[in-house]
This record gives structure tokens, C-alpha cells and sequence, in this order.
């Protein structure tokens, strides 16, 4: 790639599609990535051993800190296309160096959430088989979580067109069927699948959980480059995702925080209904595992969607093989970073599953590695962001003051979180602290190998001379 003044002749992430969805599209990608649905009835039963009663407050400390990290993702998605969203804007930000590291981190957070909304899916068809008469086991959640990822891998390359579309479809029908679920259990008594057993106060874990209920609300931002009017599409999802997001976990946690639970960490993770109540509540769980099966479906697309634009951008730039930068040539999806990322993905929480053999320990050490990874690529880009807005001279008071407090705090979740010795948090950052490592020595060696590599990377969509030449508006909306 030419590093060079002026106009290109070509946009460095030609062969995406360009001005292909709308804004109800692009916020199916970011919804997907998320799976609110599933995130309701998953994510406060893990958290409520670890916060007790301060389950709700955690719930609204964390929309508030997700809605800063919005805020800041804004100052570059008003300003900039980017294919790979934090990576770009970070190098932007914060030059190549911490741009690669956040690169790496949030890859690895897309890549975790990738592989436990696998496993997810694959627990809860499991739960539906398990009412035909197929006995639940490792082995057929893992068979059915490998089905799964061989499924979304057809549908990713395939279109983004058609899996946004679908995943918004299935998470409004997920996202009806859990508050309906939720509501019937604060109303007649149920049971939630964490351990009562194991409580023990540890408000860093639980607010480092709590994050993950909110991770990935900014991949809209990876398909700027086939949004229409992506300076206001994707601006609209990243900034009005946190509230929504979070008006549905506090409902959620008000909904189950009242309740025994059972079991450990061979729990289960499916929530259930109490059965006295009769057909009523076998039917209410047959519709919320349904709606969950699908919402973790959607969240396997929108994650690996998310991830393979990610690795797209580093093998445009040279980071990693320029093969992972080749798109299809029918459906003009980055296939080769599908076909390279997908099949890691369902058989890293296989293998994870069958040696621990209990899928809620494997949902939470995937999550805890995730959450690494989104955590320290949010605080890069956060403390980025004013540094970006003075160098193109736009500095502000309020941007500063919103990006270093915001960065603080997520500084402050990781090492709380990281010295509760009674929860397994350490094992999870050590696990990224290597994987991020390993990112960033391939990245030393690439340089040695190629040293202009640093001023390659963090491209981003241009206009080029072509469209400009023909009066060429980019971003018009097409019909």
C-alpha cells in the first residue's frame, strides 16, 4: 500500500460493498454482537453470586460507563469510515504502537464473545433436544456447537446484507420472549442456574461480568464502509446502545435478584421456569429457550462479522497475511478471514467444554477473557479520542475530561477484578495477557521485516480521485 499524499486512486478497503445498509441494519449488527436477549437471562444469574443484592447497582454503574465509551467512539465515527472501528481509530488516535495492541485486544474480545455465544446456542439447543428425549451431555452440546459454527460461517459469507438482517429479526423475537419470561418468573417464583453455595463479595468480578453484557455494542462502526450515510448510522447505534442495552440488564436483574439458586459450576445455564405451574410454563420455556438459541446464533454472526472486518484491515495494511485482505468475489464478504477465524472459533470452546465438562465454568472463562480484551481496547480508544480531536485541532474540555475518567475506571475494574483471588479472574489475564503478547510480536517481527509497516496501518475508507472527477457524492444514500 502507497503512503502518500493527495488522492488515491483506489480506497484502501476496496472490494467491501459500498452504501449497502441502512441504519436499521447497521444496528442489527451492533444488537447481534451483543445478544441482549441472551445477555438477560445469562449474565446476571453468573453475576449474582459474586454481587448479591449489589447486582442492580452494577447493572446501572456499567450503562453509565458503556454510554462514556459511546460517547468517545463518536468523536472518530462523526470523522472518519472505518472498517476495523477501535483498531483504526486508535492508531488515529494514539499512533500504530497502541493502535496494533488495541487491534489485538478487541479481536480477542470479539473472538471470546465469538465462541461462548457458540457454546451458548449449543447448550440451549441442547436444553430443547433434551425435552424430545435426547439426553443433555458435553459431547451433544459440543457436536451441537460445531453445528453452529458451520451455519453462521454460510450465512457470514454468504452477505452481511442478509445476516444483519436476520439477526436483528431473531433478536427482536429473543428479546420479546425473555422480558415475557422474566416477567413470569418475578411473578410466580423460579429458579436461577447459579450457585448459592459459592457466594462470596466480589464486586471487581461481578463489574468485570457486568461489562461483557455490554461488549461489542460498537461493531457497527466495522461496517462503515457498507453503511449508507455511515457518519450518521453508525454514530446513531454506538451512541444510543448503552441505554438501550442497559434500561433491558437492570429489568433483567430486578426480574431474577429475588431468587434461590441451585447448584455449581455443574449448573446448568439455562434458565428455567418453575414446573408446578404446569403447560403454561413448559410452553413459556420452550419460547424463551427458542429465542435464546436463536439470540446466541446472532451473536456468533455479529462477533465473527465484527472480528473478520478487523482482520481484513491488518491484512490490507501488511500486519498479518495479505490473503486475510482478499474479499469474495461474488458476495464481496472478507471470506479468507472468515474461513480463517470461524472454524477457531467453534472448535477453541469444544475442546474447552470436553476437558472441563461443565459448560457454565467454560461460558465464564471465555467471557472473563473477552472481557479483557474489550475492556483494554475501550480504554485505548477512550484516551485516544482527545488526543485525536487536538491533532486535528478540534481539541474540547469535555472530551478530555470524559475520556481520561472513563479510561480510569476501566484501569480500576481490571485490576479489582484481577485481585479477587476467589474467583478464577487471574487465569483469564494471564490467557490475554499472552494472546495479546503473541499479537504484538508478530507485529515487531513484520515490522523488522518490512519497516515502513507502521505508516501502513489504521486505513480507512477514502474517497477517491475517480469520485471526485465525476462529482461523486460517496455517501448518498442509494436506492
Amino acid at each position: 500500500m502507497d503512503n502518500h499524499e493527495g488522492i488515491r486512486s483506489r480506497s484502501p478497503v476496496a472490494g467491501l460493498p459500498r452504501g449497502r445498509l441502512s441504519f436499521v441494519e447497521v444496528l442489527g449488527q451492533s444488537v447481534a454482537a451483543v445478544a441482549p436477549s441472551a445477555v438477560m437471562v445469562t449474565v446476571p444469574v453468573l453475576i449474582l453470586p459474586a454481587a448479591g443484592h449489589a447486582t442492580v447497582p452494577v447493572f446501572v454503574a456499567t450503562t453509565f460507563l458503556f454510554l462514556a465509551v459511546g460517547y468517545c467512539i463518536t468523536q472518530f465515527s462523526t470523522r472518519m469510515v472505518a472498517v476495523s472501528g477501535i483498531y483504526s481509530y486508535t492508531v488515529k488516535g494514539l499512533g500504530p504502537g497502541a493502535g496494533v495492541f488495541a487491534g489485538w485486544s478487541v479481536m480477542i474480545g470479539y473472538a471470546g464473545a465469538a465462541m461462548a455465544s457458540t457454546l451458548g446456542a449449543g447448550a440451549y439447543l441442547a436444553a430443547l433436544l433434551n425435552r424430545v428425549g435426547v439426553r443433555d451431555s458435553p459431547l451433544i452440546v459440543a457436536l451441537l456447537t460445531l453445528a453452529v459454527g458451520a451455519v453462521a460461517l454460510a450465512l457470514m459469507i454468504r452477505g452481511i446484507k442478509l445476516s444483519a438482517r436476520i439477526s436483528l429479526a431473531i433478536e427482536m423475537f429473543a428479546v420479546v420472549a425473555a422480558a415475557v419470561v422474566l416477567t413470569v418468573l418475578a411473578a410466580r417464583g423460579g429458579s436461577t442456574p447459579a450457585a448459592s453455595s459459592d457466594v462470596h463479595d466480589a464486586p471487581g468480578f461481578a463489574l468485570l461480568l457486568a461489562t461483557t453484557a455490554f461488549v461489542g455494542f460498537e461493531s457497527a462502526t466495522t461496517v462503515a464502509r457498507e453503511a449508507k450515510r455511515p457518519f450518521e448510522t453508525v454514530t446513531r447505534a454506538v451512541r444510543w446502545s448503552p441505554l438501550a442495552l442497559g434500561v433491558l440488564y437492570v429489568f433483567a436483574a430486578v426480574a431474577q435478584s429475588g431468587h434461590q439458586v441451585a447448584g455449581g459450576n455443574a449448573a446448568p445455564i439455562v434458565l428455567s421456569l418453575p414446573g408446578s405451574d404446569g403447560p403454561g410454563s413448559t410452553v413459556l420455556s420452550v419460547v424463551l429457550e427458542l429465542g435464546i438459541t436463536a439470540s446466541w446464533f446472532a451473536c456468533v454472526i455479529g462477533s465473527c462479522t465484527a472480528l473478520s472486518r478487523t482482520l481484513f484491515a491488518m491484512g490490507r495494511e501488511g500486519v498479518l497475511p495479505p490473503a486475510l485482505g482478499k474479499t469474495h468475489k461474488r458476495f464481496r464478504t472478507p471470506s479468507v478471514a472468515l474461513l480463517a477465524s470461524v472454524p477457531v472459533i467453534t472448535v477453541v470452546p469444544v475442546v474447552y467444554l470436553l476437558v472441563v465438562g461443565s459448560a457454565r465454568s467454560t461460558l465464564i472463562g471465555l467471557l472473563a477473557v473477552s472481557a479483557h480484551g474489550y475492556i483494554c481496547a475501550y480504554l485505548l480508544v477512550c484516551v485516544g479520542a482527545p488526543v485525536f480531536l487536538r491533532r486535528i485541532g478540534e481539541p474540547g474540555r469535555l472530551p478530555t475530561i470524559i475520556g481520561i475518567g472513563t479510561a480510569t475506571a476501566f484501569v480500576g475494574i481490571i485490576v479489582w477484578a484481577a485481585l479477587t483471588i476467589d474467583a478464577p479472574v487471574w487465569i483469564a489475564t494471564i490467557t490475554y495477557a499472552v494472546l495479546v503478547a503473541a499479537g504484538m510480536a508478530i507485529f515487531l517481527i513484520r515490522r523488522r521485516i518490512e519497516p515502513g509497516l507502521p505508516e501502513q496501518v489504521g486505513v480507512f475508507d477514502e474517497t477517491t480521485a475517480d469520485q471526485v472527477l465525476n462529482d461523486y457524492d460517496p455517501w448518498q444514500v442509494l436506492r
